[in-house]
């Protein structure tokens, strides 16, 4: 299974800010939005970086709720990203490598979708799902012939 498969189920909606937009503003995005990350960009499109609630909690202690979401977040330089291309199981071993839950998806140089651990421990978990009720036919002879 591919990322782009992901993004088929889910959708490729990704939220974003612009680099000047406010800590406060960011948190509460987060929380209006139920989600763990967003994608900070500037005035023209381009990912400038991300920000996640570890960013934030990260440097909770200088951080002030008016400082801009710049001073906090993942810079481009050291954003890790995922192609529509890639498997899932490499999607993972990001995921786990480098201890982060939000994989931007970029093709080219645009942004198509973000997906979070969940979302590729779900499509695992599908798969599974799959495979056992196929056994499981196969093995009681239930399967369609």
């Amino acid at each position: 299974m591919q990322i782009r498969d992901i993004l088929e189920q889910k959708g490729s909606d990704v939220y974003t800010v612009l680099p000047t937009t406010t800590v406060l503003e960011v948190v509460r995005t987060l929380n209006e939005k139920h989600i763990g990350a967003l994608v900070v960009s500037n005035k023209s499109g381009k990912i400038e970086g991300i920000v996640s609630e570890r960013d934030i909690l990260r440097h909770l202690e200088s951080c002030k709720m008016e400082m801009p979401v710049s001073d906090v977040m993942t810079p481009m330089n050291k954003l890790i990203i995922g192609h529509l291309d890639d498997t899932i199981e490499y999607a993972m071993t990001m995921f786990t490598k480098n201890k982060i839950r939000h994989l931007p998806i970029i093709e080219g140089d645009r942004l198509v979708g973000m997906i979070s651990i969940g979302d590729a421990v779900a499509s695992q978990l599908s798969n599974v799902e799959f495979e056992k009720k196929a056994l499981m036919d196969y093995i009681t002879g239930s399967y369609a012939q």
